[in-house]
């Protein structure tokens, strides 16, 4: 039995901050305009669980793992049809929850994208390297170069470079005018490891944040090699994937959604975009993103505007 195409499909993004934003505001662009249900549900879920402590701030991936595990408890009494996880820590914490062995749910998150894109692009020019741009928590699971090296690149072409407090600087303010300083500096570390050897370099955004200040790493990288580098950034990737897996979601019932047939998806009748955090976030911060997703989603930068404000969202212990 297949579900109708007037069904009300619920996907829940999940990121620590507004870095998967981005993805959240993908997809529901895409699904404004033609979707293959009558009823969107759209949720983001801002994990970061502490106002001044994210994962990266705690001690072991056990900690990070169990805080992790109860804001996806939460997120599934919200009964999303789907789960994506937008943002590489959480990608990296997430094996490691008791929930991921458990839940019946789909879940996509952007590693795989990451490294599928990473690798194509390798792939392509062999003379090209790679310097993995990540959080100091993704960084230091090697999780990308390992998928690289699985899938054929040798280790020489990639640099890993893990950048101490820049999502939670971009986090704050996207425009910050220090964030140049601090990418100059990522990347000068990345030259002294070895990014300065290759005819070609790639710049792979491993935090979803990155992407919000994607020109800043450009030319950064072509300050000291005279040439602008191969940006990757996976979120728009990711949201491409859900996108295109939406028809084969299954419910919580067990039960395969169908899609309209090719050409005949239109604009659903109903969309809900809801935005939510345990945190507070400033009016500074908000008016910033509002800024960067207002002319292209007007309907994110409204629901941030409003965002549902829960100190109860999950717990901590």
């Amino acid at each position: 039995m297949k579900l109708q195409v007037s069904d009300t499909a619920t996907i829940l993004v999940t990121d620590s901050g507004l870095g998967g934003l981005s993805v959240f505001a993908a997809i529901a662009k895409r699904l404004a305009h033609a979707s293959p249900w009558s009823g969107v549900n759209l949720v983001y879920f801002n994990a970061w669980p502490e106002k001044e402590r994210g994962y990266n701030h705690y001690p072991d991936m056990a900690h990070k793992a169990r805080v992790f595990d109860n804001a996806l408890s939460a997120m599934a009494r919200l009964h999303p049809d789907a789960l994506v996880i937008a943002c590489n820590t959480l990608s990296v914490i997430y094996p490691y929850t008791d929930f991921s062995n458990t839940t019946p749910l789909p879940v996509h998150d952007i590693i795989g994208q990451g490294v599928d894109m990473i690798a194509a692009a390798l792939a392509r020019d062999p003379e090209t390297g790679v310097i993995l741009f990540g959080t100091p928590t993704t960084a230091g699971s090697r999780i990308h170069a390992q998928g690289l090296i699985r899938k054929g690149i040798t280790q020489d072409r990639i640099i890993n470079q893990g950048c101490v407090d820049l999502a939670g600087k971009i986090e704050r303010n996207p425009f910050d005018p220090d964030l140049a300083t601090m990418i100059q500096d990522n990347v000068d570390q990345a030259m002294a490891s070895g990014a300065g050897q290759f005819r070609q370099l790639a710049a792979a955004l491993c935090c979803t944040h990155f992407g919000y200040c994607r020109n800043l790493f450009s030319s950064a990288i072509a300050g000291r090699t005279g040439r602008p580098p191969l940006i990757l950034n996976p979120n728009q990737a990711l949201a491409d994937q859900v996108l295109f897996q939406a028809a084969q979601m299954v419910s919580r019932n067990g039960i395969t959604r169908s899609r309209m047939p090719e050409g005949q998806a239109c604009p659903p009748s109903k969309m809900v975009i809801q935005i939510m955090s345990r945190v507070p976030w400033d009016k500074q911060r908000i008016t910033a993103y509002e800024t960067l997703f207002a002319p292209h989603t007007p309907m994110v930068a409204k629901a941030l505007a409003n965002y549902h404000f829960n100190p109860d969202l999950f717990k901590i212990q």
